[in-house]
């Protein structure tokens, strides 16, 4: 799992016309049974539970900071026009992922439940460790949050028409801690991301019931994730994507020349989409409808020369119990340090839970959690802080390594040569 965190800054219109526009010819049809835009959770830093789907217009009230159920405002509301209403990452994975789900609809189905597995995980962390600020301005505090709500969006592919499934997942902005509801800490939740895309990445990776599935269809990950059996073909198909990006941007550059001040709607973007995919293969009927895009894709595969494996495949899975822990903590800060001379315990749950998968565990998210949790307390215990009290925000980049201390000392000995 790979992107940032992204504060949204807006009216819930555009908001909708956001997540509804990312949508093409393949969602249509993979959605066309769906009951409402998105997906919503309400979430505490112990439970997480999944309520009724929305529709347009409630998930437009639920971006403005309404209580859906309720109609009732969560506290005093922003009514700025660049208000913040939620933070977003994308929960996606691999290329190969996505071809091979495009393949059956076996595979289809395990990598949806998978991925929504991912955000559940997602969202139940942020709400154990966002958190929100109370107090006067100038003297205030961050507080743990008690309760959060989160929208997810399902995609099946990108703006393109490729084959790229992914989630939008939405953490609303209005959060409740000590009796209120108040803002979610931005800028906090921004320095999660690398916790955020570790869990996403090794939730799916980790995940039993997906690579059984794949594992019946013959086909096999490296320690990245990738399906070895489709990685020959990503590079020329997203070739063929990355000419009709080109193509949308020359429209885009040539419409937004004549229309200065204006925002290209859904139906244009459509358009420019299916003009888009004829420009790039003249020679190929372009697909209008979901199956036959899917269909397409698969047709693509088989023209570069891909030919789908004829046996299962075993789950390599490496037990929990032969896991070595110490190895992984050392891994881990080693990796830490070589990018930066700080990081938080996010920073660090995120390398661990890469390195979990990457090691082959497959187990039940439980199981993993209680590993991953394990691994960073673990390296959290041998980091030195670089601020010496006890009430630092978790978010903060307050800890490093002793191999990091020397190598600084020693770089400024030297310096003072």
């Amino acid at each position: 799992m790979r992107g940032g965190v992204v504060i949204y800054r807006g009216s819930a219109v555009d908001a909708r016309s956001y997540v509804e526009a990312d949508r093409s010819r393949a969602d249509d049809y993979y959605l066309a049974e769906g009951t409402g835009v998105a997906a919503r959770y309400v979430a505490t830093p112990s439970t997480l539970s999944v309520e009724a789907p929305m529709d347009g217009h409630n998930y437009e009230r639920w971006v403005d900071g309404y209580d859906v159920d309720t109609g009732a405002a969560k506290g005093r509301l922003v009514k700025a026009a660049n208000g913040v209403r939620f933070a977003e990452v994308v929960v996606n994975g691999p290329k190969t992922w996505s071809l091979a789900a495009a393949l059956d609809p076996e595979i289809s189905e395990a990598y949806d439940a998978a991925q929504t597995r991912a955000a559940e995980q997602i969202i139940g962390w942020v709400a154990q460790h966002a958190t929100t600020r109370v107090g006067p301005r100038g003297n205030q505090v961050q507080v743990p949050l008690e309760r959060i709500e989160a929208a997810v969006i399902r995609h099946h592919t990108s703006r393109t028409s490729d084959p790229h499934r992914h989630l939008h997942l939405q953490i609303n902005a209005r959060v409740f801690a000590e009796g209120k509801w108040r803002g979610l800490h931005t800028v906090g939740v921004r320095d999660m991301v690398a916790g955020v895309n570790g869990i996403g990445h090794a939730a799916v990776m980790c995940d039993p019931q997906f690579r059984a599935v794949l594992a019946k269809h013959g086909f096999t990950l490296d320690e990245d994730g990738e399906i070895n059996e489709l990685t020959p073909y990503t590079g020329p198909f997203s070739a063929r994507s990355a000419q009709v990006a080109r193509n949308l941007a020359r429209y885009e550059a040539e419409w937004r020349g004549e229309h200065p001040d204006q925002e290209p709607g859904p139906k244009l973007l459509r358009w420019w989409d299916r003009r888009a995919w004829a420009d790039a293969r003249p020679d190929k009927v372009v697909p209008t409808l979901g199956e036959q895009l899917r269909q397409h894709w698969v047709d693509e595969l088989r023209a570069l020369g891909f030919v789908r494996p004829d046996r299962a495949t075993g789950v390599s899975a490496t037990p929990v119990g032969v896991i070595d822990r110490q190895a992984i903590v050392e891994v881990a800060l080693t990796r830490l340090g070589a990018k930066r001379s700080a990081w938080s315990a996010g920073d660090i749950r995120g390398v661990v839970e890469e390195l979990v998968a990457a090691a082959g565990v497959v187990a039940e998210s439980t199981i993993r959690t209680e590993l991953t949790e394990d691994l960073t307390a673990r390296a959290v215990a041998v980091c030195r802080p670089l601020l010496a009290r006890n009430d630092v925000p978790e978010h903060i980049r307050s800890l490093t390594s002793e191999r990091v201390v020397a190598i600084e000392a020693e770089l400024n000995a030297r310096l003072a040569l």
